[in-house]
């Protein structure tokens, strides 16, 4: 009962901050333009023809998908940065932890809270991003669901870092750190290209060591072979390389990493001093 509370607050006061309002804004604007995009892209479908229809309509949707993904992650980031760290610089957590209530409740509250709000909120763009399309394609494409699950639990993993991050890391330092991980994933296939170019083993193994530092890239090119099969998919990765093909099964070790990070937080969080 006690964490529910607490994730209740910080949901509540995540949702006050100025960082989800700017957040909401920019999404308002991402929906907004979504239909135009859609029609101009449905309109190349010949009328009557489903199979081209629905083509047109996943092609699009893989398009909204990763701008979803990186928007979602972004916030996830820049609301959870002073999740804890703050708190305790400040000495507001000490009205908390003085009543009787475990730091782990604390830290786990506050994933909770965290998680819901960004999961939720990169769950609905997704659903009505899906509608928008639809009704504009003509046809429904029911591979996106499975794709915006993985997605969502995309943006909670990197709740759940930036969370670990927070409970010893200056907001700055914690952004810098954060960002440099997501960018470094983010670029797997060029540190890849570079290492098979040069027949450098350790490239290959680095990068393939990076993979599961963060599997949020990985994730999101799953999310992307959901929705679109893998003809269609090969055919938008051109000549690249399969060694970086996502794994059906990174999507359990996703979900291991966030249950390992949160896990991490709660520990770190219980041996902090808070004086």
């Amino acid at each position: 009962m006690k964490t529910w509370a607490m994730a209740f607050f910080t949901l509540r006061e995540t949702l006050r901050s100025k960082t989800m309002i700017i957040g909401l804004v920019v999404s308002f604007l991402y929906l907004a333009i979504v239909p135009v995009l859609s029609s101009s892209s449905g309109g190349s479908a010949v009328v009557g023809d489903m199979e081209r229809q629905t083509a047109a309509g996943r092609d699009f949707l893989s398009f909204a998908l990763g701008g979803l993904n990186f928007i979602g992650m972004c916030m996830a980031i820049f609301t959870t940065l002073g999740a804890i760290y703050t708190e305790v610089e400040q000495g507001t957590i000490l009205a908390v932890v003085t009543k009787p209530i475990h730091r782990w409740q604390i830290v786990f509250g506050k994933w909770i809270g965290h998680a819901l709000l960004m999961g939720g909120y990169v769950l609905i763009m997704g659903l009505v991003l899906w509608a928008t399309v639809s009704l504009g394609s003509g046809s429904i494409i029911w591979r996106f669901l499975p794709a915006i699950a993985l997605i969502t639990m995309n943006v909670i993993t990197m709740v759940s870092l930036t969370l670990l991050f927070s409970t010893f890391l200056p907001v700055i330092a914690n952004a810098i750190f954060v960002f440099l991980l997501f960018i470094c994933t983010s670029n797997l296939r060029v540190i890849n290209a570079i290492g098979q170019t040069s027949d450098n083993i350790f490239v290959v193994v680095f990068a393939n060591g990076l993979r599961m530092l963060l599997p949020v890239s990985e994730v999101s090119d799953l999310a992307n072979l959901v929705l679109m099969g893998k003809s269609r998919t090969a055919e938008q990765a051109g000549t690249e390389t399969g060694t970086f093909a996502p794994r059906t099964w990174s999507f359990g070790y996703e979900l291991a990493y966030i249950a390992g990070t949160v896990l991490l937080a709660t520990l770190v969080f219980r041996r902090k001093d808070l004086r």
